[in-house]
């Protein structure tokens, strides 16, 4: 049938095969470095270390709401140390996984992210970072209920049947890319207690390919198990594969299927908990860290788009109908055959359904607030909240999320326990620890427990090398000179005490 295409990107939820979306144990801290431009690029102006040395980190994130498996049938480990005919089956066909029965809108998200090295460093009221990565989004929205019990049960199931089902403003979308990220930070005010940094980062975008579909409306009775009457269908697909569409074989050239920009912005304002001086410093890592009551952030992330222009095709049906008998014979022989049958069907053509030869795919944009809170010393408090925006009518889309940190952070350990809530609806608790230059994290700790259902996975890890600010022993131009009227910091220190 037509939404076989939408189907197909479910498939996905197949958790034997679904191998972090935020990484808030990697992005929020004080330690964070190059990594802390993912969440907001004015934040590399505000942490503890002025230079660092990324190595290399990545990410895994899969969720959604319609496949899973029960907790109390099997766990994560199984699924990676045991083979398929070990693992609990459901259903008529024997499947891996099982469904929630209800008729909520159904959400499916993958997000990987290997980064690969990057460098961050600041001196004066610059900062500098450089960052590169390869980055596969999935992303389905709104997809109605209905469409992916049929692809688990089939046509023949029989209480689908007789029901005129009427869709609307639904989309998917699929794409892998390479990233280079030149971030640029500026302290705009850097002042008694006040310290205001803007930031932005731009990213040239390389992408390898893609999948992005879009559903006005799509308006059909399932009739009996080889019959679907669509009375009015309204939406569009383009696709850039790396495969010949006339026999699915791979390795067509380019390599590169397409280019874009991408931009992140962001502005940093924090509260310190000590008056701003001049340093005469000679060298950046003299420069002492001066601790903040608060820092609050705003800052748009992945606004942009990749432009797919090889091996590339568009389709669209626009208002169209069809009487589709036999619809369980339609066959996948190749990419051009499918989409000839689907033209064929709807508008009497092979070829009636071809638009262009170029499609563009918007990045996962999303608004993004952040706050972190000095409790005591060594423990912060962090707030997050992210919300996606949708700029482009091809676009992959990320989930909203709100979250909670408390951290316990030195410059040898850190751990954070955050406690988020994804898609304002489903609650996490997770847990992301740092030993010297290792961090390894997760932000459903659940999973891994045996606690929670097998409906998704998160983890994510990093190695980078950071040199802290105040690292070195001050050698300004005079020996005696201190950072404000050639006081010594022991008389310095002194003299804020017995005038508190």
């Amino acid at each position: 049938m037509f939404f076989s295409a939408l189907a197909a990107l479910l498939t996905f939820v197949n958790l034997k095969s679904a191998k972090a979306q935020e990484m808030l144990g990697l992005t929020m801290g004080n330690y964070a470095g190059s990594l802390s431009a993912l969440s907001n690029p004015g934040n590399i102006n505000q942490s503890k270390i002025f230079f660092d040395i990324h190595l290399a980190s990545g990410s895994l994130f899969a969720r959604n709401n319609f496949a899973y498996i029960p907790k109390k049938d099997a766990t994560i480990y199984d699924l990676f140390f045991k083979s398929s005919d070990q693992l609990p089956v459901y259903g008529d066909d024997n499947n891996n996984f099982t469904y929630y029965d209800n008729h909520d809108l159904k959400f499916a998200q993958v997000s990987v992210r290997a980064q690969g090295p990057s460098a961050m460093y600041y001196t004066g009221r610059h900062g500098f970072a450089i960052s590169t990565a390869v980055r596969f989004f999935t992303s389905g929205n709104r997809i109605p209920w209905e469409i992916p019990v049929v692809s688990y049960e089939g046509l023949d199931y029989s209480p689908l049947h007789d029901i005129r089902f009427s869709d609307y403003n639904f989309d998917m979308g699929s794409s892998v890319w390479i990233e280079l990220g030149l971030t640029y930070a500026y302290d705009i005010i850097k002042y008694n207690r006040t310290q205001l940094t803007a930031g932005i980062t731009v990213k040239p975008l390389y992408g390898l390919g893609g999948i992005s579909g879009s559903i006005k409306n799509g308006d059909y009775i399932i009739l009996d198990d080889s019959t679907v009457n669509f009375l009015n269908v309204n939406a569009d697909l383009g696709y850039s594969f790396p495969v010949n569409y006339d026999d699915n074989t791979f390795g067509v050239s380019p390599t590169v299927k397409g280019s874009g920009l991408g931009i992140d912005l962001g502005i940093v304002y924090s509260k310190k908990r000590n008056d701003i001086i001049k340093h005469y410093h000679v060298r950046p890592c003299e420069k002492p860290y001066n601790e903040y009551v608060y820092r609050v952030g705003f800052s748009l992330l992945d606004i942009g788009r990749v432009n797919y222009k090889y091996n590339t095709q568009l389709h669209g049906f626009e208002n169209v109908s069809a009487y589709w008998p036999s619809i369980d014979t339609l066959s996948f022989h190749s990419v051009n055959s499918f989409m000839g049958d689907l033209s064929n069907i709807f508008y009497g053509t092979s070829d009636g359904s071809y638009k262009g030869d170029s499609f563009k795919v918007g990045l996962p944009t999303a608004a993004s607030l952040q706050a972190d809170f000095y409790i005591v010393k060594n423990i912060y408090l962090n707030a997050y909240w992210i919300h996606p925006i949708q700029l482009y009518k091809y676009t992959l889309r990320r989930n909203a999320v709100v979250a909670l940190s408390p951290r316990f952070e030195t410059k040898w350990f850190e751990v954070s326990v955050p406690v988020s809530v994804y898609n304002y609806k489903y609650t996490r608790v997770g847990l992301a620890i740092r030993f010297l230059y290792f961090t390894i994290g997760t932000e459903r700790l659940g999973t891994y427990l045996g606690m929670a259902d097998l409906n998704g996975m998160d983890i994510y890890g990093s190695i980078k090398i950071n040199f802290t600010k105040g690292g070195c022993k001050f050698k300004g131009p005079n020996k005696c000179l201190n950072y404000e009227y050639g006081f010594s910091d022991k008389d310095h220190r002194l003299y804020k005490k017995r005038n508190r």
